[in-house]
C-alpha cells in the first residue's frame, strides 16, 4: 500500500466529473495525467478544470495526452488512478484492463461510479488490483459540492478505504461519508428515485408546473428538473437503469423511465451540456420547457398557485415552520404531489438506513450527502418542518407510506436545523 499521494491519473479526463474532480487534485499540489482518448479531448478538460478553479495554477500540475502516447507513462508513475468513463460496465473493464497492465503494485486506483457494483467491475481481476480498488464518488460540480461517497469491495484492504477518507479529508476538504457497497449509494439512491418520480408526474402535469410545485421553496436550491438538466439526461438514464436492475425495496415502482426521456435523448436534448433539455434558452434570455407529449419547446405559463405564493412568503420572511404548515394545510392534487414528494423524501431516507449506510451512524451519513451533495435540505430537517416525528408518521400512514422504525429512534439538534435555512429559496 502506498503511503503518499504525489501523482494522480485521471482516465476520462475530458469528462465532467473526470476534469473537475482532477482540477481539484492538482489545486493541492499534486500531479495529474488527464488522459482522454484524444489530447484535444483532455485539453477541453484542463479548461474546464480552469474554469472551476478561476485559476491558471492548476495546470502548472496537469499533464494532458491520450490513451495510445501517454497511458503507461502516466500509470507507472501515478499513486493514484480515478476511473472517469461512462456509466457502462463493458467499458469500465475495457479501461480495468489498460489500468492492470501498468499500473505499479500498491497503487490505488478508485472509480467514480455509484450506481455500478463495485465486486461486478473487479470480477477477474488481479489480488493488487482488487486489494486497492475502491470507489470515491465526487459529486458534481466538485468545486461547490464537496460530498464524496467513499466505500470498498469485498476485496478491498481497509486501509486503503482508512487512508482515502483521510485523504480526501484532510488534503481535498472533502465530507466523506462512509457508505456501503450497494448500487446508488446513499445519494443517489434516494435523489434519483425522487428525480425518476417527478419526471413522470411531467409527463401529466408539464415540466414547468412540477419545477415550480417541488421548486427551492421546498427545500433545494436548484429545482429538480433543472437539476436533471445539469446532470445530464444520459447520466439519469444510465442511473435509473443500474438501480432497477441492482435494487429491489419498498419503493422501487418510482424508479421509471418514461418514454418521453428516451426520445430527447435520442434527440440530443440532453441538457445543458447540449443547451436544450427540460429547459432551453432562447436569445432574448427568456426560458422555454420542454412538452413531454411531442419534445418540442413551450413558452413559459408562470403557474401562481396560491398555497405555493404563500409559503414562498413565509419562506421570505425566515419562517420556514410557518411555510411548511401551510403546505400541509392546503388541498387538492398540487398540494398533494408537494406532500407525497416531500413525505417520499423523509421515509425512503429513514428506511435506507443501515442499507446504504451503517446503521450506528444513523440519519447523519444521509443528512450530510443530501446536504453537501445536492444542496437539499436534509431529509431530518425536512423531518421537523413537517412537524415532527408524530406529523409525519401520521402524514405517511394517511399516504399509504410505511413508517420505519428508524424514524421513532432519531433525534436532530436544534442548531443543525437552524442552519439548514440556507437550503431554502424562495424568488
Amino acid at each position: 500500500m502506498i503511503e503518499q499521494i504525489k501523482c494522480a491519473a485521471v482516465l476520462g479526463g475530458s469528462g465532467t466529473v473526470g476534469s473537475l474532480s482532477g482540477g481539484l487534485i492538482a489545486q493541492n499540489g499534486i500531479r495529474v495525467y488527464f488522459l482522454s482518448r484524444t489530447a484535444e479531448r483532455a485539453e477541453r478538460g484542463l479548461e474546464r478544470a480552469i474554469a472551476q478553479a478561476r485559476s491558471e495554477v492548476i495546470a502548472r500540475n496537469i499533464v494532458c495526452g491520450d490513451y495510445e502516447h501517454l497511458l503507461e507513462g502516466a500509470l507507472k508513475e501515478a499513486d493514484w488512478i480515478v476511473e472517469a468513463v461512462a456509466e457502462d460496465v463493458a467499458i469500465k473493464r475495457q479501461v480495468y484492463d489498460k489500468i492492470e497492465s501498468h499500473m505499479k503494485a500498491g497503487a490505488i486506483v478508485s472509480s467514480t461510479t455509484s450506481s455500478l457494483p463495485l465486486d461486478k467491475l473487479a470480477e477477474g481481476r488481479s489480488e493488487n488490483f482488487r486489494r486497492n480498488f475502491l470507489s470515491t464518488h465526487f459529486y458534481n460540480p466538485p468545486g461547490r459540492m464537496l460530498a464524496c461517497e467513499v466505500t470498498g469491495q469485498s476485496d478491498t484492504d481497509p486501509d486503503v478505504v482508512g487512508f482515502m477518507r483521510d485523504f480526501l479529508r484532510n488534503t481535498l476538504a472533502r465530507e466523506v461519508i462512509p457508505v456501503r457497497n450497494v448500487a446508488g449509494f446513499a445519494g443517489n439512491r434516494i435523489a434519483f428515485l425522487l428525480l425518476a418520480r417527478i419526471t413522470a408526474l411531467a409527463e401529466e402535469y408539464g415540466v414547468e408546473m412540477m419545477d415550480y410545485l417541488v421548486g427551492p421553496y421546498t427545500g433545494r436550491l436548484l429545482p429538480p428538473l433543472a437539476t436533471l438538466d445539469l446532470v445530464g439526461l444520459d447520466i439519469h438514464k444510465a442511473i435509473i437503469q443500474n438501480l432497477c436492475e441492482h435494487t429491489n425495496d419498498r419503493m422501487h415502482d418510482w424508479l421509471v423511465l418514461p418514454d418521453y426521456i428516451n426520445k430527447m435523448i435520442d434527440n440530443n436534448l440532453l441538457g445543458n451540456k447540449t443547451r436544450a433539455g427540460f429547459y432551453k434558452k432562447l436569445e432574448s434570455g427568456r426560458f422555454v420547457f420542454v412538452d413531454p407529449a411531442t419534445c418540442d419547446y413551450t413558452p413559459a405559463i408562470e403557474p401562481h398557485i396560491a398555497f405555493v405564493e404563500k409559503a414562498k412568503h413565509f419562506i421570505r420572511m425566515g419562517m420556514y415552520k410557518e411555510a411548511f404548515d401551510t403546505i400541509r394545510a392546503a388541498d387538492g392534487k398540487e398540494a398533494d404531489i408537494v406532500t407525497d414528494i416531500l413525505c417520499a423524501y423523509v421515509a425512503y431516507a429513514y428506511l435506507l438506513i443501515g442499507q446504504v449506510t451503517e446503521s450506528r451512524f444513523g440519519i447523519d451519513g444521509i443528512d450530510r450527502v443530501m446536504s453537501f451533495g445536492f444542496n437539499w435540505a436534509s431529509p431530518s430537517v425536512i423531518l421537523e418542518m413537517l412537524g415532527g416525528r408524530e406529523n409525519v408518521s401520521q402524514l405517511l400512514a394517511k399516504k399509504g407510506l410505511t413508517v420505519p422504525d428508524t424514524l421513532q429512534a432519531e433525534r436532530k439538534s436544534a442548531m443543525e436545523i437552524l442552519e439548514a435555512g440556507k437550503y431554502f429559496v424562495a424568488k
